[in-house]
């Protein structure tokens, strides 16, 4: 440190006024500080001031000086030095303490300040830091989901490739056997043409016998009467012998065309049996459960009553649309579009519908079990569909079927197939099942039960079941069922329009020939349709009839979205249709519905079901086919 110079007492008293008042300052300020920061202070700014390092290092602290603000507790003569020290640089003298410590408190304020920006500045950084660590922890968590969407579309379009090609595949082999099958149907032709022109050869031929037979019966009887024309009888002998031969060549000639017959009888069959695969096949292709839509047609009087806009875009599509004006002015507008496997227009006649509903009934007589269920609201048109009215244009499904049934079997007879055909009327009324064949009151119970365990067919206990050999005793069964059903509709209020009804027909077929036979069963279906009941015991009756068709939704929506459970046993409805829906069997469903606007949420709510049953994919249905032991 300098030295300072020594003067008197009274001297330095005078010379420095009030240094008493600043010592006490500076001690009072100086005691905020602690012990460290004080060593730290006097270190930097008690050094010696002599030579050029005092120069260096006086010229930055006058500068942070004159920069930092000015204290209010400060003395005006300091605040004086300062503002010199800017313009002149001018350096502290070292005796100068208070000086020099206002100085640093200065810094020290400056300091802080800085501090406390930079404490602020580390916040603000450390809140962006951690927007930015999870806007970073957000975009790895979505990068890393997109990576796994990105592998299940690559897995998906690799299976969808894998399917294209199996049915490319599965196209070429049936184009392969389909072209088999027409080279074999024109050799069967060939082969027809030769056993016809044989026919003609074998009638020419007996003819011929037959002339010869009269004209030997006539020589022998002039051998007879002429004994004595030797000669003329010995030429009659040879014209014997020669027809024993022509006769011998006759017999040969049927022999073998007996055999070529037989030939083409086994090859009549073989191509029945590829004509059934391919059937089948096709079908099969198409899906197990096919969905169809009808419109009914208003009737007379009914003409008036206002229609809601159906648009038919093609032979699947269609749009349903209502229109709701006010003022003569339209205020709203909603379309609902809707696929199907085929649309029934107004203007289609009840054989139009059985036209594509007949693949299904062939399908039974193939071997296959078949269920077919017509679902929609009151006065759609399901009764009708199913049953019909009088006339023959005007037959339904069902007797539809057993014409075609009936018909079928004359050719599967001509194969060497022996058919039996059985019939039994059902219907489901408030969670009961009644028997429609048995007119008594006190019925027994009935119950739905498994075959065995080993399948999934089921059948009603204490269900009768009459063989019919006609379809006019399969049409007496079916009126005898509805007067039955009419009668209880007199006694529990319009019972018939409130019930599921279902026409159960069984076909057996045997062939010895070939050691074959199945059972096949073919299940026509009329669903209840569900409105508001007025009294008790029309709302109790409401309420079961949407119960049944809530759990038959419950039980689509399970096969759609492939659950391990299916609720097949929380209705009578949904049990007995268990094999048509989940098993082996082949389904066809008709929504019918109507085209008035009063209807028109019904009409969203039944196609929007029969959307969800065209969307199941149910397992291949196989044929009951088995060997008969010997």
């Amino acid at each position: 440190m300098s030295r300072i110079p020594k003067y008197p007492v009274s001297a330095a008293k005078e010379n420095r006024p009030g240094i008493s008042n600043s010592r006490i300052i500076s001690r009072t300020i100086g005691n905020g500080f602690s012990d460290v920061e004080k060593k730290n202070l006097l270190m930097n700014h008690t050094k010696p001031m002599n030579g050029t390092t005092t120069n260096k290092v006086a010229a930055p602290r006058i500068k942070r000086s004159a920069t930092a603000p000015s204290s209010a507790t400060v003395p005006t003569k300091t605040a004086k030095v300062e503002k010199k020290t800017t313009t002149v640089a001018a350096r502290i003298p070292s005796y100068d303490y208070k000086a020099r410590f206002n100085d640093l408190i200065e810094k020290h304020k400056v300091i802080k300040s800085e501090l406390s920006e930079l404490k602020e500045k580390h916040l603000e950084i450390s809140d962006e830091y951690e927007k930015v660590k999870d806007t970073v922890e957000s975009s790895v968590s979505e990068r890393d989901a997109l990576k796994e969407k990105l592998l299940n579309t690559y897995t998906e379009l690799r299976k969808q490739s894998t399917d294209l090609e199996s049915l490319k595949l599965d196209y070429e082999i049936l184009k392969r056997e389909n072209d088999d099958l027409h080279g074999k149907t024109r050799l069967l032709e060939d082969m027809t043409k030769s056993l016809k022109i044989k026919t003609a050869e074998y009638d020419k031929l007996k003819t011929e016998y037959d002339d010869l037979t009269r004209r030997y019966k006539s020589l022998s009887d002039e051998a007879e009467a002429l004994r004595v024309l030797t000669d003329h009888l010995k030429k009659v002998s040879a014209e014997y012998d020669t027809l024993q031969i022509n006769h011998k060549d006759a017999l040969d000639t049927i022999s073998k065309t007996k055999s070529d017959s037989e030939a083409l009888q086994n090859i009549l069959a073989n191509m029945y049996k590829e004509q059934r695969i391919l059937r089948n096949t096709v079908q099969d292709l198409k899906g197990n459960i096919r969905v169809y839509c009808r419109v009914r047609p208003p009737l007379e009087s009914e003409a008036s009553k206002p229609l809601y806009n159906l648009n038919v875009l093609d032979a699947c599509s269609m749009e349903v649309e209502k229109i709701e004006l006010l003022n003569s002015a339209r205020k709203g507008k909603s379309q609902h579009s809707f696929s199907f496997d085929g649309i029934f227009t107004p203007h289609s006649s009840q054989e139009d519908v059985f036209a594509e509903v007949s693949p299904m009934v062939q399908s039974a007589l193939d071997g296959y079990n078949v269920c077919i269920f017509a679902y929609g609201q009151t006065g759609s048109g399901k009764t009708y569909t199913m049953e019909g009215g009088n006339g023959v244009e005007k037959y339904g499904i069902i007797p539809r079927a057993i014409d075609m049934i009936f018909d079928g079997m004359v050719d599967l007879k001509r194969m060497g197939w022996e058919l039996s055909i059985k019939a039994s009327f059902l219907e489901i009324y408030n969670e009961i099942i009644y028997d429609l064949l048995n007119s008594s009151k006190d019925q027994e119970s009935h119950e739905i039960k498994m075959v065995n365990s080993k399948c999934t067919d089921l059948y009603v206990s204490n269900l009768k079941e009459e063989e019919v050999k006609s379809s006019h005793d399969f049409i007496r069964l079916l009126i005898f069922a509805q007067r039955n059903r009419q009668t209880a509709a007199t006694l529990n209020n319009e019972r018939s329009s409130r019930s599921h009804s279902v026409a159960q027909i069984k076909i057996s077929a045997i062939n010895e020939k070939r050691k074959e036979k199945f059972t096949s069963n073919l299940n026509l279906v009329d669903l209840a349709g569900s409105e508001s009941g007025k009294t008790t015991q029309r709302m109790d009756e409401t309420k079961h009839i949407n119960r049944s068709l809530s759990e038959l939704s419950k039980v689509i929506l399970s096969l759609q979205t492939n659950q391990s459970h299916i609720p097949y046993r929380n209705s009578k409805l949904t049990h007995l249709l268990m094999p048509s829906l989940g098993g082996n069997s082949k389904t066809l469903m008709l929504v019918n519905i109507n085209q008035f606007d009063e209807s028109f949420n019904e009409t969203l709510n039944s196609l929007r079901f029969a959307t969800k049953v065209n969307s199941c994919r149910t397992i291949k249905a196989k044929k009951n086919i088995t060997m008969v032991d010997s």
